[in-house]
């Protein structure tokens, strides 16, 4: 089979060029599209460790879809091991999961192993969007909000420990929202949260234990399946039984999310261990100021490194988060100015709807204020890293939103993004359009899909942002479109018939023009090329920042500066 690198569409093997995008397709799987001769696979929604999910359509039922979910043969088969055992343990698995009947599970309808040795499970298609596309709009969520969301993941995983079968896996990525509409079209409140992915966590973790003995020497070793940020200290060491404790761990990481923005604990997969074995969580205040005390103890009690410690089912610990979250349900829901904190590395330049709104110092943070509420592109930007850029929902209650935004140096091969994590439902596809950029076709400046008119020009006409446009240029914008980062505090420079234009920001203006009245960044009347710092200024290599000749030491940052 074959897929669009664009598009993401699945062809037989003789369509060498996509119809719909007219790029070069390239094979994917071993077959063609008709999986086991009944599942008709049409895109690919996402990507993951385990391997790769697309919509499908049944043959025998025609108008239903399903999300086909395949896993590597590799991670399942060794060649220690006999021909049939990797069959027998995924079926065995496989059926575990399907046991599993309540309205907050992802169904497991169908599994087995395609005559080219592909394995899958059909699951329900779950429209909506992902908790991890939700985060990433809105960042924080509040505590009332939140409970209501936990409340149904909880019930799910409290049906599948009812039936002995843990989930070993859970994150944002596999919990799904399914909106409810009202006939008019519009969306009511959140809906529906479903948990899929259970027991395929206990396939493969199963699969490598199995292949691996007892002879590695750590986690690593063991080949951890899954994410880290989110599993139990005891999911990281070896020879260790684990109950339902791991995945109350996994529930107070999620809340911990959910209310602060980010995981407690973040690195690679060594960091991860050290820290989750060695050391206590970050208090849940230290990254949001209007959480109650309360509420933030029930998370951490949730996040106790000693399983013995953590409230011992999943119940009680709902149970306890929703006594402490009791009074807040009175008291949301009230308008007043929004409160955003953007959390960046140092240095790092943010921008909402291309419009500058600072730059991230010693803290850590930016607080944005007076942000009309709805949906805005912030964009935050830093040299020589790929741009974080997404459509934000700020929200008209006066609960405090973080969003974390997530820089990462150029990889050779494309940004990674949130569809690689593994969701199975609906969201946004790892290429194409970003989800719900528009660009103005005549300013080049960005905003949430629907606007009508551009706020920087009057322009009416909008085009859609793809993948490739937001990332070229090593991340930042193309020299003289709106938000391109120039050496040090300086701009590119664009000419136009009747005067220059910020290459930060595109604001235009008469020619003579020194500095930009939006940015505060000089505007030099030079070719539409870097401009260099003058003589009379040194600017710290770190964050950028200009200061007088002479100079030593960075205000900002405190590093030293090199002239």
């Amino acid at each position: 089979m074959r897929e669009c690198p664009r598009c993401e569409r699945c062809y037989e093997d003789e369509v060498l060029v996509c119809p719909e995008e007219g790029a070069n397709t390239k094979l994917t799987l071993p077959g063609g599209p008709l999986m086991a001769g009944r599942y008709l696979l049409e895109k690919r929604l996402g990507r993951g460790a385990m391997g790769q999910v697309y919509l499908a359509r049944d043959q025998n039922l025609v108008t239903r879809r399903v999300a086909v979910k395949t896993v590597r043969p590799d991670i399942l088969t060794d060649e220690d091991m006999q021909e049939g055992e990797a069959i027998a343990r995924f079926e065995r698995e496989a059926r575990t999961a399907a046991s599993i009947r309540h309205t907050n599970v992802v169904d497991v309808t169908d599994f087995g192993k395609s005559p080219e040795g592909v394995f899958y499970l059909v699951m329900e298609y779950v429209q909506g969007e992902t908790l991890h596309h939700l985060l990433r709009r809105e960042g924080t969520l509040s505590v009332h909000r939140t409970l209501n969301l936990l409340r149904q993941v909880a019930a799910g995983v409290e049906a599948a420990h009812d039936e002995g079968i843990l989930h070993r896996d859970l994150k944002p990525a596999n919990i799904f929202i399914m909106q409810q509409k009202k006939k008019t079209g519009a969306v009511v409140g959140d809906g529906i949260v479903k948990v899929g992915d259970f027991g395929l966590a206990k396939i493969v973790n199963q699969a490598i234990a199995d292949t691996s003995g007892v002879s590695g020497s750590g986690p690593a070793s063991r080949g951890i399946i899954g994410t880290p940020e989110y599993m139990a200290p005891e999911q990281m060491q070896m020879e260790t039984k684990l109950d339902a404790r791991a995945d109350v761990y996994a529930l107070g990481v999620i809340a911990y999310h959910m209310l602060g923005g980010r995981p407690p604990f973040s690195g690679d997969l060594t960091q991860l261990v050290m820290q989750k074995i060695m050391n206590d969580p970050p208090a849940l205040s230290s990254l949001r100021s209007d959480i109650p005390k309360d509420v933030e103890q029930a998370v951490m009690h949730a996040l106790e490194k000693d399983a013995q410690k953590r409230p011992a089912t999943v119940a009680e610990w709902i149970e306890e988060l929703e006594r402490a979250a009791g009074e807040e349900e009175e008291e949301e829901g009230k308008e007043s100015e929004s409160r955003v904190v953007v959390m960046a590395p140092v240095g790092a330049e943010v921008y909402v709807d291309d419009e500058r709104h600072g730059s991230i110092g010693r803290s850590g943070r930016v607080i944005l204020k007076s942000i009309a509420p709805g949906r805005h592109v912030l964009r935050v930007a830093r040299a020589g890293e790929v741009d974080d850029e997404r459509v934000i929902e700020i929200r008209p209650d006066s609960s405090e939103q973080i969003i974390q935004a997530v820089l990462r140096p150029h990889p050779s091969g494309g940004q990674l993004t949130p569809s690689r994590g593994g969701s199975i439902g609906g969201g946004v596809s790892s290429h194409g359009s970003l989800p719900g950029v528009v660009m103005c076709a005549q300013c080049g400046s960005r905003f949430a899909a629907g606007v009508k008119f551009c706020g920087r020009c009057g322009g009416r006409v909008f085009l859609p942002v793809n993948e490739g446009q937001a990332n070229q240029s090593g991340g930042g914008r193309s020299l003289g479109s709106p938000g391109s980062l120039g050496s040090g505090s300086h701009a590119v420079v664009t000419h136009g018939a009747s005067g220059i234009r910020c290459g930060r920001c595109g604001t235009n203006y008469p020619a003579g023009t020194k500095f930009c009245g939006r940015c505060g960044i000089p505007i030099q009347g030079a070719p539409a090329a870097l401009v260099s710092p003058r003589p009379s200024q040194v600017v710290c290599q770190t964050c950028h920042t200009p200061y007088p000749a002479g100079t030593k030491f960075c205000g900002r940052c405190g590093h030293v500066i090199r002239t």
